[in-house]
């Protein structure tokens, strides 16, 4: 009987060491795939930084071609790159430009032609069915004054409190946080406006439709969809100066002050790279300023999302300069 009991209790211990074995096996191979996971994605990532930087370097090298005739969605610039297979993955770019939106700081206090641009931007808002007091919300953003005074109470009456920018936007993301839009505002409006530095124009070649009827509209009422929509020509329009695009509309001209905020040529690109390694998404951005008779700048660098860009630090001169 004794005997019976200590086999007993001898099984009971085999097993329970079986069982310790097997678990410590499997943590350790847990463990094992875990590092070798973490291994793989740090290594992909600098496999994509690398790719990132070729990116860059292509885009730079398209936009210094030259660029003789009006910027259209037709440029060599516009065209996406076609896939590319690379080990491990496939790569793909393109390269969208940022002076066919409205610039948010051109409202700031820093524009010389915040007056000028005004009137365009409530009619943006009224084409896009935005509330008008927005665009006061935007230019209290912007305006250092206010991020000091009592107008910032309702933003550091918040659950997180937060002060106005009082500078001009980083990127166009820093809308959400501007008072009265949601969500649904920003997803009308983000299509159509951007953050650059302050002074830039419209290319009206590239312009989106809601502002194209916030550039030809009166007061404070933008032009009709199918005037906008004829001068948007299905995103072909090839306008080779700004008078033949005014000649085009049903003014047939602009005032000074107005049609000294188009041009029919860019300056400001992003360039997007999308790179798929071991089916682990990398997507990257670039933005790039480019003047036709100025040198060509990288002045930011982005991974992720689209709101990525948004606070990036701008480069050192020795880095942006191409």
């Amino acid at each position: 009987m004794l005997k019976q009991r200590i086999h007993g209790v001898a099984l009971v211990v085999a097993l329970l060491v079986v069982a310790l074995a097997t678990i410590l096996v499997a943590a350790l191979l847990d463990r094992g795939e875990l590092a070798l996971a973490r291994t793989r994605n740090a290594l992909r990532a600098e496999q994509a930084d690398a790719y990132a930087q070729g990116l860059e370097d292509y885009a730079v090298q398209v936009l210094m071609l030259p660029r003789n005739g009006a910027d259209t969605a037709t440029s060599p610039w516009a065209q996406p790159m076609p896939p590319q297979v690379v080990p491990g993955g496939v790569v793909t770019a393109s390269m969208r430009d940022l002076d066919g939106c409205f610039n948010l700081n051109n409202l700031s206090p820093d524009s010389r032609a915040k007056v000028d641009w005004q009137p365009v931007f409530a009619r943006l808002l009224a084409a896009l069915g935005v509330d008008a007091r927005v665009q006061t919300a935007v230019e209290d953003w912007l305006d250092p004054a206010k991020a000091d005074s009592a107008d910032a109470t309702a933003y550091l009456a918040q659950a997180v409190p937060y002060r106005p920018r009082g500078a001009q936007f980083a990127h166009v993301s820093e809308l959400r946080l501007v008072r009265g839009i949601d969500g649904a505002t920003y997803a009308r409006l983000a299509p159509h406006v951007c953050a650059l530095p302050a002074g830039t124009k419209i290319n009206v070649n590239t312009a989106t439709v809601p502002v194209l009827q916030a550039l030809i509209g009166t007061g404070s009422t933008p032009a009709t969809l199918s005037v906008a929509q004829a001068l948007w020509q299905n995103g072909q329009a090839h306008w080779s100066t700004p008078t033949d695009f005014w000649q085009a509309t049903p003014s047939r001209g602009a005032s000074a002050n107005v049609a000294a905020l188009v041009d029919t040529h860019s300056d400001a690109f992003l360039a997007r790279g999308d790179i798929v390694l071991d089916g682990v998404p990398f997507t990257v951005f670039r933005l790039i300023l480019a003047p036709i008779s100025g040198r060509v700048q990288v002045v930011q660098r982005s991974r992720g999302a689209d709101d990525a860009l948004i606070g990036a630090a701008p480069l050192d001169d020795a880095d942006s300069v191409r």
